[in-house]
């Protein structure tokens, strides 16, 4: 049987079938069934038709370029994925590719300045596997050199997350964009991380060590002066990344 090209595209678009795209552009069912279990029939003046309607360039149809997946930022659920070795979980960039040469993903996770949201989780095959992921909702070009020379950060390892809550004001406000490195996932400084206790939603809080505690301890510290400060083991807090850039509005 011969390999339907069309349902790649299909799958990617918001046209939910071949015979919704059929009735799109007017034609019969076995009209679009033939062409979709022959590529050759497919002619640039059917091509621009289809473009729009499958959210794909004429010239990925006339060649057979199947659609990349949805973009995600990879993340790992602690209650199905094996985790590391040290008992934490991540995200990573791994399996996402900037629709923009050079650009930082926004994912729609939010960091808690209070309570975060941890977004919509989609499954993508990767290879032989499944990878479970946060869809990317922004690209942002912040210049290489900045985040290099000025922030100290990984632009391989950066990304972008929303701020909600108040318990940082008034450093960093509901709304604000934070960028994340998650290679700097170890306390190297006192500063500000993007945390987790590896069951709830991420939060973004400023750590100070506490000298000479053994086992290590830190202090979680809002900057909302009304707020309490509250000490943890190090070992107990899951770091996902170093707050090395703030984008707010003024």
């Amino acid at each position: 049987m011969a390999k339907n090209w069309l349902a790649p595209f299909i799958k990617a678009s918001k046209i939910a079938s071949q015979e919704a795209l059929a009735e799109a552009i007017g034609v019969s069912r076995a009209t679009i069934n033939r062409l979709a279990n022959d590529h050759s029939q497919l002619k640039r003046d059917r091509a621009e038709e289809l473009a729009p309607l499958l959210d794909a360039s004429v010239d990925d149809l006339m060649l057979n370029r199947p659609p990349k997946p949805a973009p995600i930022v990879s993340s790992f659920d602690p209650d199905e994925v094996e985790n590391d070795d040290d008992g934490t979980v991540s995200y990573s960039r791994e399996h996402w590719v900037p629709a923009i040469d050079g650009a930082i993903p926004e994912i729609d996770t939010k960091l808690g300045a209070g309570m975060g949201t941890v977004g919509q989780t989609i499954n993508l095959p990767v290879g032989g596997d499944s990878v479970s992921g946060h869809t990317v909702i922004a690209e942002w070009m912040i210049p290489l050199s900045y985040l290099r020379n000025e922030a100290k950060a990984s632009p391989a390892h950066t990304l972008i997350m929303e701020v909600v809550g108040d318990s940082m004001q008034p450093t960093y406000m509901p709304g604000d964009r934070v960028l994340v490195d998650l290679s700097q996932d170890k306390m190297s400084t006192d500063t500000v991380y993007a945390i987790s206790d590896g069951h709830t939603e991420p939060q973004i809080k400023r750590l100070q060590r506490i000298p000479f505690s053994d086992p290590a301890e830190v202090r979680i510290i809002s900057d909302n002066q009304a707020l309490e400060t509250f000490t943890v083991e190090l070992s107990r807090l899951q770091i996902i990344g170093r707050i090395v850039g703030h984008l707010a509005r003024k």
